[in-house]
């Protein structure tokens, strides 16, 4: 029997599911049918404007980057992926200098990246050249109706900025504590913050709850010059480096679900590295979650899916082994070998 079953998602544009059964026994029979009338409904439901379908299942994907112990490997630090998995999510390594086919079909898989923190070139290296099919492929996508977010930690906005601007327009910023972030008077107008919570709200402005780890920032003036960033973008926040100069820590997209923040706030909670202070108190705890749960948020709007069970548990982050590093960074990190 061949089902076809039209499903609504939040832009209200439609894509058809076709579900097959064959030789199914009587009791399996039942059950199929029952989750057909249950999804059914909810079809209904969203057509009428009384339910909203949301993704419960998301997969996010990691962009792996060089490393600098080997010309030919990757690595992934765990910490991404742990605070990923607290909101909610699975997680999927995407591997680097791969073809072009890899990344098209496991955009197709996946609810959202995140582009995460790192020190490698954001305009030639192999991590910028996969984050920019990964961009393209997501504007071209939401353009069509179809949602899907990016999330990038520190050198992950640097590497938005540059994606966006087509080239590299960051300047000395070196900050190595945790500091406050400075809100712009329209930062309630963002997706990101339009529902803050005002403990969190206290805590961002008036706490030292963010982690900072960078030799670079993008300035306001920077910025603000380029009018490929600044009509692409939604300035949210600033902060001050060791030498109390500007640099944006917080921007979105005005159009797409593409989202940065300067800071680690994955840091708050899984990093414990003895060379610089990481506030690890309740409020930095509740910000560095506030901001999982909201990029999750985004991803279960993504309807993209594996073609098969197999393939989905095949492709989990969960089939690798971290490595544990027993010096001062305390940090478990995920490497992966070119595959050509």
């Amino acid at each position: 029997m061949l089902f076809y079953i039209h499903v609504f998602r939040l832009d209200r544009s439609i894509f058809t599911c076709n579900y097959q059964f064959t030789s199914c026994k009587a009791d399996r029979d039942k059950t199929t049918m029952l989750k057909i009338y249950a999804v059914s409904v909810l079809c209904l439901l969203v057509e009428a404007g009384y339910a909203k379908p949301l993704n419960l299942r998301p997969i996010i994907g990691v962009l792996a980057q060089e490393s600098s112990k080997g010309v030919d490997e990757s690595y992934i630090i765990a910490s991404y992926v742990k605070w990923a998995e607290a909101a909610g999510a699975r997680v999927v390594p995407i591997r680097i200098n791969e073809p072009d086919v890899y990344y098209e079909e496991l955009f197709q898989r996946i609810n959202g990246v995140i582009l995460p923190g790192g020190d490698i070139d954001i305009i030639t290296s192999y991590h910028a050249k996969a984050a920019k099919k990964l961009y393209q492929m997501a504007m071209k996508a939401y353009d069509q109706g179809d949602y899907f977010p990016i999330w990038g930690t520190c050198q992950g906005l640097q590497l938005l900025s540059a994606l966006t601007a087509g080239k590299n327009l960051l300047a000395d910023r070196p900050s190595f504590t945790p500091a406050p972030l400075d809100f712009t008077p329209d930062f309630l107008e963002s997706r990101m913050f339009h529902k803050l919570p005002e403990n969190i709200y206290s805590a961002l402005a008036n706490e030292n709850v963010t982690s900072n780890l960078h030799m670079y920032g993008l300035t306001p003036q920077n910025f603000s010059e380029n009018s490929q960033l600044s009509s692409f973008y939604r300035v949210m926040s600033t902060s001050l480096d060791m030498h109390d100069n500007v640099y944006i820590s917080a921007m979105e997209a005005y159009k797409y679900p593409f989202y940065g923040v300067q800071f680690h706030p994955e840091k708050n909670v899984y990093n414990w590295d003895l060379r610089f202070t990481n506030n690890h108190d309740a409020d930095a705890i509740r910000v560095a979650h506030y901001f999982s749960e909201f990029f999750l948020s985004e991803a279960r709007k993504s309807y993209h899916f594996f073609p098969t069970i197999e393939e989905e548990i095949d492709a989990l982050i969960d089939n690798y082994k971290p490595q544990f590093s027993k010096d001062s960074s305390f940090e478990d990190v995920y490497h992966f070998k070119f595959t050509k």
